[in-house]
């Protein structure tokens, strides 16, 4: 199986049902979520690119002979796609699972922000601690690459997301679960591969551990991501309002 045919199976498709559910649901912010996911879909693309491209140049992972299109630095077009077609495919699903978990916009005020803040600080460090040694090295590059994100979010708006934790949870294990399957898979029918050097050889059958790792962070960056820019609309439109007023002042000076 190509990379290609692979994405039509596990991401084209299932995304084509959710567009189509997208399209005839009369939940609330579906502009927001739109909008949102576009925002994320540029986020992720940029932050993500020089990072998969280190892992490919570098042999944490590789792809399989004749199972790609063609590459755009060392990574395959396919993956690129991957970006895109994942953050729309969490992004909708997070949208229409608010039919089960309506979205909160009353931050919850309580001190456990500070502390799932201070964990993922903590495992940060863990990642950068992990990249000096070989067999922790891809786990490391996850965690200094995602946790940077994750808590940034959670420090804007951990309180918000606490409110809205039902939805947050389940928006990031479902396609978590069904793209820790599909990994499995790909990696089975050889399309790509996971090196035995930089990896600890942990395996959740034929899914090494830092894989699972990887989507269970990505996924929640998206999540956590549309859930802030849905709830804190309104503290994201007077930081723009005072970085217009500020680009406009600097104009003037000029």
């Amino acid at each position: 199986m190509t990379y290609l045919q692979f994405l039509i199976i596990f991401l084209v498709i299932p995304l084509a049902v959710i567009l189509a559910l997208y399209k005839k649901s009369d939940l609330p912010h579906k502009k927001e979520f739109r909008f949102g996911i576009t925002l994320l879909i540029f986020l992720a693309v940029t932050y993500t690119t020089p990072w998969d491209n280190y892992l490919v140049k570098t042999g944490v992972w590789m792809y399989g002979e004749d199972t790609v299109l063609g590459t755009i630095g060392y990574v395959p077009i396919e993956e690129y796609c991957f970006f895109v077609l994942q953050t729309i495919f969490s992004g909708l699903l997070c949208f229409l699972l608010q039919q089960k978990f309506p979205l909160i916009k009353v931050a919850q005020k309580i001190n456990l922000n500070k502390i799932v803040a201070l964990c993922y600080a903590i495992l940060f460090l863990l990642g950068l601690t992990f990249l000096n040694f070989e067999k922790t090295r891809y786990l490391g590059l996850i965690l200094s690459w995602g946790m940077p994100v994750i808590l940034l979010q959670w420090c804007v708006g951990g309180n918000y997301l606490l409110a809205n934790n039902k939805l947050l949870l389940v928006s990031t294990l479902l396609p978590t679960f069904f793209l820790w399957i599909a990994d499995g898979l790909a990696i089975t029918w050889g399309i790509w591969t996971i090196s035995d050097t930089y990896t600890i050889g942990l395996n959740l059958s034929n899914l090494p551990f830092e894989e699972a790792v990887f989507f269970l962070l990505t996924n929640l960056m998206v999540t956590q991501g549309l859930i802030l820019f849905v709830v804190m609309k309104k503290e994201i439109a007077k930081v723009r309002s005072i970085l217009k007023r500020l680009l406009n002042y600097s104009g003037k000076d000029s």
